[in-house]
């Protein structure tokens, strides 16, 4: 559905390159595999589950000329009743800007200027990193490109997202999210640039470093949270609650594993198929 969402565009792509990860190696391995293959000077990235808007590439390619940006990207809009509950506790904005941190990272809806993923496979030795085989490799990526500076532009032109989860699905999902984060914890502790990829109790806010925050962290993660007046059905916001209690304890189980980007841990999960976009900026 995403490639012929792909064929419908207004402003279509020069190349649609599709990554079949048979071997479950990961986004991370899928993505870069298809930067690798892409030739354009302009390279988006889109998700085999989402369906982006005609208007998709057109909108992404102008905000990033019109700001004079390194990478332009939006979110999801879902369609799963679970998922769109807990997206909608926290809104985002609706007009287009540009973004100091929290709005773009999510590489399924998104565009980069090939530029600045080849600095990061020349300087890091990938673009995307591979150790981080089951969730985070996306914040981790724009982490690293706004230590170099780059401009990034939020589009608020969201990909219908077709994932559907069931309860435990949600759970399994939360329980790899917080490892992804253990391993991002890890790397912002260890880095002295004091550039932080988005705000979190644990390594800052403002796109600066601090010191986490636990009892605040611990508070809302075990205890917490109690925004239960925010879901209209009391289901969701139970799940929501399980959830944020299997995205502790991933947490804890990726520290006292002792992995990390640096070691080279992995904790693989499935990724069937990613699909890779790429279009060419034309004069």
């Amino acid at each position: 559905m995403c490639q012929a969402a792909l064929a419908k565009q207004m402003r279509p792509p020069d190349e649609v390159l599709v990554i079949v990860d048979r071997d479950r190696r990961g986004a991370a391995w899928a993505r870069n595999e298809g930067i690798r293959q892409a030739t354009g000077d302009l390279i988006a990235l889109a998700d085999d589950d989402g369906i982006p808007p005609p208007d998709w590439l057109e909108r992404l390619v102008a905000a990033l000329d019109r700001h004079h940006a390194d990478v332009a990207g939006g979110t999801f809009q879902e369609t799963d009743p679970l998922l769109d509950a807990i997206r909608r506790r926290n809104l985002l904005p609706t007009v287009e800007q540009l973004d100091s941190g929290g709005l773009v990272g999510n590489t399924g809806n998104i565009l980069f200027r090939r530029e600045c993923l080849m600095t990061c496979e020349r300087e890091d030795g990938y673009v995307f990193n591979p150790r981080f085989t089951g969730a985070g490799e996306d914040w981790e990526l724009i982490w690293r490109l706004r230590k170099r500076g780059l401009k990034m532009v939020y589009v608020p032109n969201p990909v219908t997202h077709l994932r559907r989860a069931t309860g435990l699905q949600h759970l399994r999902h939360s329980f790899h999210r917080g490892a992804a984060i253990a391993m991002l914890f890890r790397v912002m502790r260890a880095d002295p640039s004091g550039i932080v990829p988005q705000d979190s109790l644990l390594w800052g806010e403002g796109g600066k470093k601090s010191q986490p925050r636990w009892l605040k962290a611990l508070w809302l993660k075990v205890l917490g949270p109690f925004e239960w007046h925010t879901f209209r059905i009391k289901r969701h916001f139970w799940l929501f609650w399980l959830g944020e209690k299997c995205q502790a304890a991933g947490f804890f189980w990726e520290m006292c594993r002792g992995t990390s980007a640096d070691s080279g841990g992995t904790n693989s999960k499935p990724v069937v198929h990613v699909n890779a976009s790429k279009v060419e900026r034309k004069p």
